[in-house]
């Protein structure tokens, strides 16, 4: 008796996975496309920075999107770690305080902070034809200095190499302490090669003073990414 259930039970495992072997081939998930293609009419979807960025043409559509993922990286001697959940960021590189009595410090110093950023760039249409593309971020103070020696790099996948990015650099006057970094041919590339988690980096050369560090917000006025495609 006991013998016979055995059997049963190993038949039926068995009839089990040649059904499973038999069924159909799931087709692969691709991602919902969340902005519409550009036909027909134009429209205008930049979360309130109309006065932040300057279109390429006016027969086009321009989305704008926020990251689904960023923080800190906190890069130090001994501990470096992600911070998340941050309103805003001081990005540049600071020193730790000296504990001794007489101000002297023999430990590793300091530590230097950068903006990391991921979107999903497979939210746009795979077939628009992008006519500009900026990543722009409110900055709070030390705004000239940022400016000029800020460092945007960006990768489309985790396996490639950061390259640099953002050569043309704007501060619009209409909105005042947004800057605009030019990512056009980048933004291009991951959208028509779906890329659904694209990286950002953004920091400061390493500086001697706090005249050198500059607070970009994070929470209280995300970056944003808009493209503008037919």
């Amino acid at each position: 008796m006991m013998r016979a259930l055995v059997i049963s039970a190993l038949a039926a495992v068995v009839l089990l996975i040649s059904f499973a072997a038999c069924a159909p081939i799931s087709a692969p998930r691709t991602p919902i496309t969340t902005f519409k293609p550009c036909e027909g009419r134009y429209f205008n979807d930049v979360k309130g920075l109309g006065g932040v960025y300057r279109q390429a043409r006016a027969d086009s559509c321009k989305v704008a999107m926020e990251p689904f993922d960023m923080g800190a990286w906190l890069e130090a001697p001994l501990n470096s770690h992600k911070v998340k959940g941050l309103r805003n960021v001081i990005l540049g590189c600071a020193n730790l305080t000296p504990s001794a009595e007489t101000c002297d410090y023999g430990g590793l110093l300091g530590h230097s902070v950068t903006l990391t950023m991921n979107f999903d760039m497979a939210n746009y249409p795979e077939l628009a034809m992008v006519q500009k593309a900026v990543l722009a971020v409110r900055v709070n103070n030390n705004i000239n200095y940022f400016t000029q020696t800020a460092q945007l790099r960006g990768r489309q996948m985790i396996s490639d190499s950061f390259q640099s990015l953002g050569a043309e650099v704007t501060t619009p006057a209409t909105q005042p302490g947004w800057v605009t970094f030019d990512v056009t041919a980048f933004a291009a590339r991951a959208i028509n090669e779906r890329r659904n988690s694209v990286s950002f980096e953004l920091s400061l050369p390493c500086g001697r003073s706090e005249s050198e560090l500059a607070s970009v917000s994070i929470l209280e006025a995300q970056p944003i990414i808009i493209v503008e495609y037919k």
